[in-house]
């Protein structure tokens, strides 16, 4: 076995028997890192196993690596009977992997494949992404790591409490403008982008330019749960729109029919337009808008006082706002959604390590101390695919980069690195 140094991504790769041990027991890199984790009461990353069984690396940072992973081993009746069979001991599993078994599929491996397709199917159809991937959890930075790096504070944690701590790429500058336009002008907006990407940092600073005029009203309807199937979802219907404008600007009770609140609505916009007020609806998380409610904002859209429109609509919400007003698909919309100007969030990428530096500068850091140019250019690559058309499409969305960023940190950290290389964010 290569001899551990605090390089360990110049390690050669040299599986050892902890690998095959593993994938023939059933056990995954997952589950022996909580294992490890529960014994020495700190966490360790997915990345650190992963370096541990392709090239016997033991971290130097963690103390009491090996002799966890062994106790883990012992008391698993899995690991402990192939262990028995094969005549070896615990301590045996960090012995290099024989050649002819690097390639060989673990025992368990059908079986695992079988149940991992199972629960990828089983998400898509209850409509839930967050069984298929964990790429988006909130990461936690290690107080090691916080000490390695001169942190007082956690970048990325409570990290906006004003505007002065929002970064806006030309990209956010864009969205923002357009947003301030559709809301002052009587426009009709949909901004679409992916979770985390700052769709609601940039509407809360949308809002307070907003409220600073003091002639806005600004309408927040609710959304509604239904039964959908077997699952309960979110949707934004006609009622609870015309329900939500009413209560907000005036008030007066609504109307029981729609067709009398539709009226009821009208007449309160005109008397406050009359005024001098603005009106803006925002609705957030629109993807779940149901086409009769999309029809009715039209409705809502086109009330008009002479040339004046009496109320300016915002939408805001994931992808799935994209197909729903795609006409296309949904030729019987066509009406409203030729009326809808799009506006979509793009990634970081570009503004990356501006982005950083501006995170690390609000709590006294420097990324220049932290992270090195190559691995600000790695960490963009790995956020970077390409769609059905090879076009680049950038997924360096905030709390994306927060969350590999993080990782990123902690890793380093475990591995005794300066900084965060290069290697490292390939790493994670």
């Amino acid at each position: 076995m290569a001899t551990p140094t605090a390089k360990a991504y110049q390690m050669e790769f040299q599986p050892i028997i902890l690998k095959k041990l593993c994938g023939d027991a059933d056990i995954s890199q997952a589950e022996l890192a909580r294992a490890v984790a529960d014994t020495l009461g700190r966490d360790i990353s997915r990345p650190t196993l992963n370096l541990c069984v392709n090239r016997g690396y033991v971290p130097m940072t963690i103390p009491g690596f090996r002799e966890a992973v062994e106790a883990f081993l012992s008391r698993h009746s899995g690991a402990s009977q192939w262990l028995i069979q094969r005549g070896l001991t615990a301590a045996d599993v960090w012995r290099p992997l024989d050649v002819a078994q690097r390639n060989a599929l673990p025992a368990g491996h059908g079986s695992r494949t079988q149940r991992g397709m199972r629960a990828v199917k089983s998400a898509l159809i209850s409509g839930d992404p967050e069984h298929i991937t964990i790429t988006w959890e909130v990461a936690m930075l290690h107080p090691e790591t916080m000490k390695k790096f001169k942190l007082f504070r956690h970048p990325f944690l409570n990290d906006i409490t004003s505007e002065k701590d929002i970064f806006l790429s030309d990209e956010h500058r864009y969205i923002e403008s357009a947003m301030m336009d559709a809301a002052l002008h009587g426009g009709f907006l949909a901004v679409i982008g992916e979770v985390q990407s700052g769709k609601s940092t940039i509407r809360k600073k949308v809002v307070e330019n907003l409220l600073r005029d003091g002639d806005v009203s600004i309408v927040y309807p609710r959304n509604h749960r239904v039964n959908i199937g077997e699952t309960t979802r979110c949707r934004i219907n006609a009622t609870s729109l015309c329900d939500a404008i009413i209560l907000d600007i005036s008030g007066e009770t609504p109307k029981v029919k729609t067709e009398h609140k539709v009226r009821q609505l009208e007449r309160l916009l005109i008397q406050r337009t009359n005024q001098g007020l603005k009106h803006v609806l925002i609705i957030e998380e629109a993807h779940n808008l149901t086409k009769v409610a999309l029809k009715y904002l039209k409705q809502f859209y086109e009330l008009e006082d002479g040339f004046r429109k009496l109320m300016s609509i915002i939408l805001i919400g994931q992808t799935e706002l994209r197909e729903l007003l795609n006409e296309r698909a949904y030729p019987e919309l066509r009406e409203v959604i030729r009326r809808i100007q799009v506006a979509e969030i793009k990634g970081l990428n570009g503004n990356l390590r501006d982005y950083l530096k501006f995170k690390f500068n609000r709590v006294g850091a420097q990324i220049d101390n932290i992270f090195t140019p190559e691995a600000c250019e790695s960490l963009s690559r790995r956020l970077t695919c390409k769609d059905n058309r090879s076009r680049e499409i950038s997924n360096a969305y905030p709390g994306l980069v927060n969350s590999y960023v993080t990782r990123a940190m902690n890793l380093a950290w475990e591995m005794g690195e300066e900084k965060v290389t290069a290697d490292v964010v390939e790493a994670i």
